[in-house]
């Protein structure tokens, strides 16, 4: 009997030793991120010859302090569409620069802007300043200095390369059931009672990330995070357009 007492004790301090586990794997080491944002000359995180994309998105937010960016508060949409792009990976991200430079196409101000942003992606020098200036250049490219609407956001994301892959559901759930590693959705959220566009994906190792552009304390939040639930989880929350990114 006192065998049976040991190895029931041992079965079930096995069995909590992986749930914790699966736990805090769920949550994707949250507390090796970012809680604020990177200075705007910092380097930012690299993972071989391209960025660490939850590392570098969890500093750089959408409000920073250049006088060249005056769209901070309608920049959340264009925030999304840099983000999904550096997630991609380098190519993807070098189809994006090019998508915004035909449509800024004798716009010499911007075209610079552009040229710098790709040298540095191609020296791995990427810093917040070049993201936020780049952001700039796409509020005007795609012509949401006022916010942006949900055809407008695809067609920014799209611009990578990416393909719509139309899933028959609006709801986070049904958005994070069919993505598969690499893949990204834009997810309209509210923050302080205004509608609010951040964007998930699924990482290379299988796990679902949240990048809010707007939080305050660190952008990137992984699953299980108390501030992944109440965004992804409140009932407000969905992509009407149905369809994840590829």
């Amino acid at each position: 009997m006192a065998r049976l007492r040991a190895l029931l004790l041992s079965l079930a301090v096995a069995t909590a030793a992986c749930a914790n586990e699966a736990a805090s794997l769920d949550v994707g080491q949250e507390d090796e991120f970012k809680a604020s944002d990177f200075a705007e000359g910092d380097v930012l995180p690299y993972a071989g010859d391209w960025l660490d994309a939850p590392r570098a998105l969890a500093g750089i937010g959408q409000f920073d302090r250049l006088k060249g960016t005056i769209h901070d508060d309608a920049k959340c949409s264009t925030m999304v569409a840099v983000a999904a792009a550096i997630i991609g990976g380098r190519e993807r991200f070098t189809t994006f620069l090019d998508a915004v430079a035909r449509l800024r196409a004798g716009r010499n101000d911007d075209l610079a802007i552009l040229d710098d942003v790709r040298q540095a992606s191609a020296d791995r020098r990427l810093t917040p300043r070049h993201i936020h200036t780049l952001t700039e250049v796409v509020v005007r490219a795609y012509g949401v200095a006022n916010g942006a609407f949900d055809g407008q956001i695809s067609r920014m994301v799209r611009a990578s390369g990416y393909a719509a892959v139309p899933v028959g559901g609006r709801l986070p759930s049904v958005l994070i059931a069919h993505l598969q590693p690499h893949d990204v959705v834009p997810l309209a959220t509210i923050a302080d009672d205004e509608a609010h566009i951040t964007l998930l994906w699924m990482d290379g190792r299988g796990t679902v990330r949240l990048y809010d552009s707007d939080d305050i304390k660190g952008h990137v939040l992984a699953r299980g995070s108390t501030a992944y639930r109440v965004r992804v989880e409140d009932p407000r929350s969905g992509w009407d357009l149905a369809q994840i990114y590829r």
